[in-house]
């Protein structure tokens, strides 16, 4: 069975946003990263306020100095919960290239031993037995084969059929093994 998807720039940012909740998920990551984040901040927040005290010897004993403190505080707060977005658009403008191997015009086939994606530029196989896990969003429908590799599949350009041949291949060929 053959088919085309067109990958875009917003594909691969779904992608992105996807493949980064699921390695927060696994065990242990989220209070790691956690914890890392508060040291970090809290490092950064210390060694300011001992600037700001250095130059400043009436430091934080008027309301003045609080609504500077609490306002940079908040401008702060509002930055960490902004940044992974900010960051992600940033990233996928610098990793993803128009005319580079991931974006555009791909023509996959589906056999029994594998899928087989190809555009202008590359050619490669997987096995079935190469997928390590078939996960999909409202977006689209990942064929990981690591942990932040996965085929893109956007589920506006394929139909139930390719999906239900897919996950019956993998299924097969996991019970094959």
């Amino acid at each position: 069975m053959k088919f085309t998807i067109s990958l875009s720039k917003d594909d691969f940012s779904h992608f992105n946003k996807f493949t980064m909740a699921r390695i927060n998920q696994s065990p242990g990551m989220k209070w790691k990263v956690t914890l890392f984040s508060i040291f970090y901040w809290f490092l950064l927040a210390f060694f300011a306020l001992e600037m700001y005290s250095v130059y400043d010897s009436e430091c934080c004993y008027s309301y003045e100095h609080l609504n500077r403190a609490l306002v940079a505080f908040g401008i702060w707060f509002v930055l960490v919960n902004c940044w992974q977005q900010i960051y992600m658009r940033l990233y996928v403008a610098a990793a993803t290239d128009e005319k580079g191997s991931v974006l555009g015009q791909w023509e996959l086939e589906i056999s029994d031993s594998g899928i087989t994606e190809s555009n202008h530029l590359c050619t490669s196989t997987y096995t079935w037995q190469c997928i390590q896990s078939v996960e999909k969003d409202k977006h689209s429908l990942y064929l990981f084969t690591d942990k932040s590799k996965a085929l893109i599949l956007p589920l506006c350009q394929i139909n139930e059929e390719i999906e239900s041949s897919i996950n019956k291949l993998i299924k097969k060929a996991t019970n094959d093994n």
